[in-house]
């Protein structure tokens, strides 16, 4: 039998998600709420909006100073700001999330 829910920290599980390009990305709970929500609070009620970023994002660009990053941009809570989920494609992590208006690196699609 699981243990129960113990706080609202608890009640989400991981996420494993495939990009367009056949990638597989997790996005762990710990990452969520351990970081993308501490760093970046906005963050709070668009945990689905940056789990779309990755199935199905407007655009995928190349991080310029780390080969293995990618950016994954997604329409955001309101008009001409997107969300932007950062991750790891070797190792399949995602990193970071947070609100733009613009993009950066070079589009890989």
């Amino acid at each position: 039998m699981p243990p129960p829910v113990r706080s609202w920290r608890d009640a989400l599980a991981d996420a494993k998600l495939k990009d367009p390009l056949g990638r597989m990305m997790t996005l762990h709970d710990r990452t969520w709420f351990n970081h993308i929500l501490i760093r970046h609070p906005e963050m709070f009620q668009h945990r689905g909006l940056a789990e779309q970023a990755i199935s199905n994002p407007l655009e995928i660009h190349i991080s310029l100073s780390d080969a293995d990053s990618r950016t994954y941009y997604g329409l955001g809570p309101r008009a001409s700001i997107m969300i932007a989920v950062v991750g790891d494609v070797v190792k399949g992590l995602v990193k970071t999330a947070f609100l733009t208006n613009r993009t950066k690196g070079v589009r890989e699609w």
